[in-house]
């Protein structure tokens, strides 16, 4: 996930006269703070140029995932299998900056950021701040995403998508054979954080503060913090760097490629799915197209792990997942005189008015998918 500044945000609703009043007055119900959108963009919901602007924004993500997939394919998976470029024909480097690294940093970002911002916010009083702080709640799947990463630390470490123990040629097996106990603790820590954020009470954008919320910032905290403090000095001090290179290509070949492989299929599932509610604007077609968008979040939110390379360097973890919105641009957008999916296209090349997230508030309202009228 990559976020915007939210004081920016706040300020291109302002200036675009869409200051959500109804949330600072105290005693309101916290659903309705968020849950209402300003009117001005409410009124052109499900328009037809709301419709084409949603198709626009589902092919040019489907667009994306494609070339994050095939940047991997055709080049960057030889880079990490064989230890080339930034890592310097060390195994034990490409290791430590994929898989370890890659982990502590989304581990840190789901329990500081993801969970944690909001939840200082809340507890500052700062209520309809933090809502808006909070990823994916025009759908409520916040939960889902953040278990998804999770699980992204889980592929990677044990070698396989959906293992829940170690795999061949896993970081695992290797650490496992050298030092048990460190293998327990990390797949304990792992499980933990998995099972706190399970037991949080959903949707995250109306329970954001309480134990459930703390405990699961703990245990991400623990997680980043094994990972940190343990693991990266084990992969440094028992390099092996024939069975780092078996790792790495396991990693590369049962993890990597296959979950960017499932996110260009469900990106693709997704873009069909709304262009047909688009041709034929049905309640059924939209809800169709909004079980897609959640399935194409899955792979999205399993390869937060690994946001290196092509995802960082072609600039498309934000061109994907943009966090915040900006709502006063997306408004200017409907309400231009463009019409047509590929005039649209062109007007939706800033980060913050396309992605997931611009689909996701053109798809659902209080993490429902749209009433079509």
């Amino acid at each position: 996930m990559t976020k915007n500044r939210l004081s920016m945000f706040f300020l291109a609703i302002v200036s675009a006269g869409m200051v959500m009043t109804s949330c600072e007055k105290e005693g309101d119900d916290d659903n309705k703070k968020q849950d209402d959108f300003d009117a001005k963009i409410e009124e052109l919901a499900l328009t037809a140029k709301w419709n084409n602007y949603l198709l626009a924004a589902s092919e040019e993500l489907y667009d994306d995932c494609t070339l994050l997939h095939s940047e991997w394919t055709d080049e960057y998976a030889a880079v990490v299998k064989s230890a080339t470029g930034e890592f310097n024909k060390s195994f034990s480097a490409a290791v430590e900056q994929t898989i370890v690294q890659g982990s502590i940093d989304i581990a840190g970002e789901v329990g500081e950021q993801k969970i944690g911002g909001p939840n200082s916010l809340a507890k500052e009083g700062k209520t309809a701040q933090a809502v808006l702080e909070v990823e994916s709640w025009y759908s409520f799947n916040s939960l889902e995403d953040y278990r998804n990463n999770i699980i992204s630390i889980r592929n990677s470490y044990f070698g396989g998508m959906n293992a829940t123990a170690a795999k061949t040629n896993s970081l695992s097996a290797f650490v496992k054979s050298k030092n048990a106990d460190l293998d327990t603790r990390l797949s304990a820590a792992i499980a933990n954080a998995l099972n706190k954020i399970d037991v949080m009470d959903k949707p995250f954008r109306n329970n954001l503060t309480g134990a459930k919320v703390e405990a699961a910032i703990d245990a991400c905290a623990d997680l980043a913090e094994i990972f940190e403090g343990e693991l990266k000095p084990f992969v440094q001090q028992n390099a092996d760097e024939t069975a780092y290179r078996a790792i790495l290509e396991n990693y590369v070949d049962n993890i990597v490629l296959p979950t960017y492989a499932d996110l260009e299929n469900k990106s693709k599932a997704m873009r069909d799915a709304v262009d047909k509610f688009v041709k034929s604007p049905t309640q059924n077609n939209l809800t169709a197209a909004a079980d897609a968008w959640r399935a194409a979040r899955i792979p999205w939110e399993q390869s937060e792990s690994f946001l290196y390379g092509p995802a960082d360097l072609l600039g498309l973890d934000p061109s994907l997942d943009s966090w915040p919105l900006d709502q006063a641009d997306i408004y200017t957008i409907l309400k231009g005189s463009k019409q047509s999916v590929n005039d649209i296209r062109s007007e939706i090349q800033e980060e913050s008015v396309r992605g997931f997230h611009t689909i996701e508030l053109l798809l659902f309202k209080n993490g429902q998918p749209r009433v079509v009228k």
